[in-house]
Formats: structure tokens, sequence, C-alpha cells
């Protein structure tokens, strides 16, 4: 298939472009992006890129919010860096910081988003597809302050937000941002960009150095070479932003919103975010591990919990926060050079599952090596990271522990730890809980095949069939521990594990245990296969 386009300096040229190929729904390694971003001026989908979408449905009214050629509120397939340069001005963003020194041009007084830099580095550490939903063009730097703007903002991130997670899958009217997932089962890994930045507050630039009365006034020649990088980065003398008490609270809202999304809706599906940096003289800035797990006193009451089990609980195996901030190739034009992390995360996750197996940690001192990254900030040292701190229950964690780290290696710059914040030691280890999500994904298209088979004997032996294979699979695979399948896994699909009212109902349960490589307990996991094919879990274990 080709495209025709214009090159000012040649004319008219045909440039090949591959179809749109449907992910196999058990691929682990794709993520979805929503944020900010614009649309290139005169840029074109691709016509495979076209014909997916109208295919799929996404460009009907009750769907999309605008024309096919603003590709607004609908998830395009990407599987290059290459193809979302094309499409997407990702270094589009305008700049009204006070301070910010005033470019040469007005094309060049501009700031890279966070989106197409988290877009860029997933492919830059080795991921090969992904869905961006655009959901409207950047706001200028800096991002609103708190109040109604910057909820409506984060709602066309998550649907609903500050309230609740308004869409559900049985409503593809209600599909916007993040809710788009609900039509794309291929997506193992959630990202949100863009959310750090709207909950933050942007701290006044650093006051300039003062000299002594008695210092010598001493002039010294600049290059040109020096002035041209100042005027082509005007975003240098902008401040990241930070995060105080009340940033936190919305950026814990939304993550809590999104999280209670997954747990109902979509299991097989990882929320990556990056944990914001926190503001200085703030609580969070002196012990960020004792903000996050507590006390908690949003609200102005002295609550015994933090953000991790208060009212907007982040404490959830679906949920993977990152830190700190990173320095890339693609970071210049980010306010301070920095980028939120999450893109490199997933990235890495990405090119984990491709490359070992979803089921393996990433942070593994071989395997977790960075392209493109040569910098982080705020410095973590090793006592921040490991220093122990009792929560609530009176259990002891440190930072490494709830949080996906990025820092210095004897190797160089590392993922130091790959872990989720859920409150269940078992489902802490996120190479565990990618490991579930491969067998609800798995049992979700046994569901779908089966649909239509009566409930009985018949059946449930097929069920019983269809997960000994993908447990004994996974068990050569090296994801599951033991030296025989049966101390490997077990799978039961009987009566023991459904009522009469189940059956007559036209409800399967099928148990499954299994030892992950990881050293944990074994889990048990209760999947009902409802009617329509639909896949759940009883309870979590």
């Amino acid at each position: 298939m080709s495209d025709l386009a214009y090159a000012p300096a040649t004319g008219l040229v045909f440039e090949e472009q591959a179809a749109v190929v449907v992910s196999d729904p058990n691929r682990t390694d794709i993520a979805l992006f929503v944020g900010f971003v614009a649309v290139r001026s005169g840029a074109e989908a691709p016509a495979a890129v076209r014909t997916w979408l109208e295919s799929q449905g996404w460009l009907r009214p009750e769907r999309s919010r605008g024309a096919p050629s603003a590709l607004l509120d609908v998830p395009v397939p990407v599987d290059s860096w290459d193809t979302f340069d094309r499409l997407f001005d990702w270094q589009a963003r305008p700049i009204t910081a006070v301070g910010a020194p005033a470019a040469a041009g007005a094309d060049e007084n501009r700031a890279t988003t966070y989106l197409g830099a988290a877009v860029r580095s997933f492919f830059t550490q080795g991921g090969r597809k992904c869905y961006v939903v655009r959901v409207a063009d950047p706001w200028p730097v800096p991002a609103p302050p708190a109040g109604p703007e910057r909820d409506a903002a984060i709602a066309l991130l998550l649907p609903g937000y500050p309230l609740t997670f308004s869409a559900a899958p049985a409503d593809p009217a209600g599909w916007h941002g993040m809710a788009h997932l609900f039509g794309l089962p291929d997506v193992s890994f959630v990202c949100l960009p863009d959310l750090a930045d709207a909950v933050g507050t942007q701290p006044p630039p650093p006051e300039p150095a003062t000299l002594p009365a008695s210092a010598l006034e001493i002039f010294t020649e600049c290059s040109d070479a020096e002035i041209g990088a100042l005027a082509q980065n005007p975003t240098r003398s902008i401040r990241a932003p930070r995060c105080a008490e009340q940033g936190y609270a919305d950026w814990a809202r939304g993550l809590s919103l999104a999280a209670g999304a997954l747990a109902r809706f979509a299991r097989e599906v990882q929320l990556v975010a990056a944990v914001p940096i926190p503001l200085g003289g703030t609580p969070a800035a002196g012990d960020l591990l004792g903000y996050l797990q507590g006390p908690d006193r949003r609200g102005g009451g002295p609550l015994t919990r933090g953000l991790f089990t208060g009212l907007d609980g982040l404490a959830s195996a679906f949920v993977q926060l990152t830190y700190p901030w990173l320095r890339t190739a693609g970071s210049d034009g980010l306010p301070e050079g920095l980028e939120s992390p999450d893109g490199v995360l997933a990235g890495l996750l990405a090119r984990n599952a491709l490359t070992r197996g979803t089921f393996r940690s990433a942070a593994t001192s071989t395997h977790a090596h960075l392209a493109d990254v040569y910098d982080i900030d705020p410095q973590v040292s090793h006592a921040q990271m490991h220093r122990p701190l009792a929560d609530a229950a009176g259990t002891c964690h440190s930072l490494i522990q709830r949080v996906s780290l990025f820092g210095y290696a004897p190797a160089g710059l590392r993922l130091l730890s790959d872990v989720t914040t859920s409150a269940q030691e078992s489902y802490r280890p996120a190479a565990v809980n990618r490991l579930t999500s491969v067998i609800v994904r798995a049992a979700r298209r046994l569901g779908e095949a089966l649909t239509f088979e009566s409930s009985g004997e018949r059946l449930w032996a097929e069920v019983r069939s269809g997960m000994t294979g993908l447990l004994m699979a996974l068990l050569q695979a090296g994801a599951l521990r033991g030296a025989t399948p049966a101390e490997a896994f077990s799978v039961r699909c009987d009566r023991s594990t459904m009522t009469q009212n189940d059956i007559d109902a036209g409800r399967v349960i099928v148990e499954v245990q299994f030892d992950p490589a990881a050293p944990v307990e074994r889990i048990t996991v209760m999947l009902a296969l409802a009617e329509g094919g639909r896949v759940s879990l009883v309870s979590e274990s």
C-alpha cells in the first residue's frame, strides 16, 4: 500500500505504508499512551491507519470528538517512532512561563510535550507497538493551577474525574481518554505522561547568584554556539513541575480511579505512573516514602494512613509507580530537561516481555540497562532507597520495595526495582502480577471460544484442559517453580468449585493455583466464566 505525499524539494513522492496488522491478543508488550499533543500541520494519517480506525468503529460520531484528520480522542496504532513523529507535532507546546528567555523566533519558543517524550523513550528502550490517544492540544507551560481548569484537563485523561471513573466496557459512547483500552484487548500497559505535570505547582526560577560587593567584574566572551543553545532551549530556565500536598491529593485521586477501573474491567492491564517531584520544603521532599505511607493529613484532619492506603489508596497490584525523573536525549526541550520516567519504564517492560518473558523481573542486572538515559533527578541516596519504614499495619518496607526506582549501579544507570504498590506481598513483585495477567488474558480467550457451550461436565473438562495446557507452557518457559506439573500448579473446575446456583446461572468457575518462579508463596486465583465469555476474578489472594 502506498500513500501520496508532497516533499517541497522533490515534489510528489510515494511512501510505502504497511497495513495495520491486528495484534496477537496474547501479546504482553503493547502500551497505551494518553495525553496532550498537537497534530502536525498538513499531516494525514496513513491510509492503513485510517482504514483500521474505520474498520474498528473508532471514527463513529459517538466515539470520536473530532474529524478523522484531527486524530482526536481515538487510539492511533503506532509501530515506530517515525510514524508518531510524522503525525504529531510533539515539540509544539507553547511557553508562557515568567522568566523564560525570549527565543529568536516564534517557532523556537516552544517546549516538548511530555507525551511525545514518553512515546520516544518507549521505542528507544525497545518497545515495538503502542496506541496513542490525543485528548487535546497541549496547554502552555506552566500547567493550569488547581481548580476547575485543572480538573477539566485531568477529566480528558480519566473520564469522570474527580468523582468517579464514568466509562464502562459496555458503553462505547463513553470511551474517552484512558477508557479506550476497553476496545483494545491487546494492551498490557497504560501511561498518562501528562498527569504529574497537570497536578504540579510551577516553582519560581532559581534566584540569580549574587556577588559580594568587593568582587571584581570579569567579562567573558560567549561563543556563538552557547548563544544559539540558549535561544533554542528556553525551557532550560523553566523549573519542572513540583507537587505540594494538594497536587499529590489530585494525583492520587486520579490514579485511584484508574486503578479501580482496571481492577473491575481490565485485569490484564498495568498502570505505569510517574511519582511527581515533591516541592521543596514539603513533607514529601523530606521523606517521600513516609509521605506516601502516612500519616495522611489531606482534608485537614490527622488521618492515620497515607497515599498508599488512604482515601484514594494507591496500594494496588495494578499500579506500578516509578521514580525519579530522567534526562534523556529527547528531554532537552522539557522544563529543566527532565522527563517523566513512565515512558522509559513502559519501554523497558515491553523489551523484557519480548526478549525474556513478561513473567521475569525487568530489574535484573544483566537486562536492566537503559538506552539513551544519562542522568536522574532528584538524586535518591542508597539510604533513602533502603531505609525501612513501618506502615499503618506495622509492616516494614523501604522505598525500593514500593516504587520502581531508577538509579546508579556499578554498571551505570539501571532499573533497580520492578514492583507494584500492592499491599499483598504475593503481588508486590510486578513480574508476578504480569504472570497473573497472562493467565487471566488466556482465560478470557478461552472463555470467548467456549461462549456458546452449555455448562456441564464436557465444558468443565475443556476448561481444565485449556488452562492446564497454558500452565504447562508457562512451566516449560520457566515462569513457574516445581520439578513436576503437580508441584508447579493445579487446576480444578467441577462441582466443588461451583454452587448449584452458579450452574443454573450458567456460571463456570475454575480454581487455578500456581507457584511463580519468583520467591513468593503459592497463589490461588478463582476465575469465573460468565455469560458472553466475560472472565472475572471471584477472589483476590
